[in-house]
């Protein structure tokens, strides 16, 4: 049996398999399309990393969870609408800058990588504190132009170029960590290139932001708060994801754990899968709940 049939008999798409056997996804898709150096014993290994996770070749009768899942949860959908707005080709340049914040864990990268990877014209970076604005930069060009070059003039140039005929709204997970002076680098680069940004991070990003009167006009309203994940969120992501129906007790349990945490309920989804799978039950129990870590 190939990647992909083992991949469909056990409900799982690409990212998910990714996700599971801690590969890149586009490094998936390769191995799955046989483009991809030694992609045979690739494909033996991530095959048998997924037997380790309990999936079997017959499709077991056991409890899967899709991490590619999306809960539309309100913070989702405001922030959906607004990426949308400006990832549109046709949509209006004004205030072209985002902005979504939050605590750790609410679901912002989440939901940031989650429409980069279903929309064509959005990509997605993360800012790495301590990044020259150069660096930033050639991530940019790397995600809007598939080229890096290596001077600050010279990515200005490849933007302005690129921009004319195609845009592709820029989402820079972590920018809470951005220095002002680089928050700045961003607002000229959005005016000079009209290329759309949407800045993602804790919630000393609207602070810095709040500093440049510049900066702050261009944020396109509203600013995206995403908040704790609620017993109704929980209950709707294993019911999606996973095909479960949670007893209101055992969705308040989950939400309690996480402590509102989204990435921990994800996460967590998947530990109580195995763990019911290995003892051969069929649901989420609120005694399974209380053995995770």
């Amino acid at each position: 049996m190939d990647l992909n049939k083992f991949a469909e008999v056990n409900g799982l798409s690409y990212g998910a398999v990714a996700r599971v056997t801690n590969y890149d996804r586009t490094t998936i898709s390769r191995i799955a399309r046989m483009e991809y150096p030694n992609w045979e014993q690739k494909q033996v290994d991530i095959m048998a990393k997924l037997v380790e996770k309990g999936y079997t070749e017959e499709g077991q009768d056991c409890i899967r969870v899709n991490t590619d899942i999306m809960v539309m949860t309100p913070s989702v959908s405001e922030f959906q609408s607004l990426a949308g707005e400006l990832a549109d080709q046709d949509g209006t340049l004004s205030s072209s800058i985002g902005m979504a914040i939050g605590s750790a864990e609410r679901g912002k990268t989440y939901t940031s990588k989650w429409f980069a990877r279903n929309n064509e014209n959005a990509a997605y970076i993360l800012y790495v504190d301590g990044f020259t604005q150069v660096q930033v930069l050639r991530d940019i060009c790397d995600v809007v132009a598939h080229t890096r070059p290596y001077s600050m003039s010279k990515c200005i140039t490849v933007l302005e170029e690129h921009c004319k005929y195609q845009r592709r709204m820029v989402i820079i997970d972590e920018a809470d960590k951005c220095p002002v002076r680089t928050l700045e680098m961003l607002r000229g680069i959005n005016e000079r290139c009209d290329l759309p940004f949407f800045l993602v991070g804790e919630e000393g990003l609207k602070a810095k932001i709040d500093q440049v009167p510049r900066l702050r006009s261009r944020i396109r309203k509203p600013v995206i708060i995403f908040d704790e994940a609620s017993e109704v969120d929980v209950a709707t992501y294993y019911s999606q994801a996973a095909g479960l129906s949670l007893t209101r007790e055992t969705a308040s349990l989950l939400t309690h754990h996480a402590r509102g945490g989204f990435r921990t309920i994800v996460n967590e989804a998947g530990e109580l899968a195995r763990m019911a799978n290995a003892s051969g039950i069929k649901t989420i129990t609120e005694a399974l709940v209380k053995q995770l870590s």
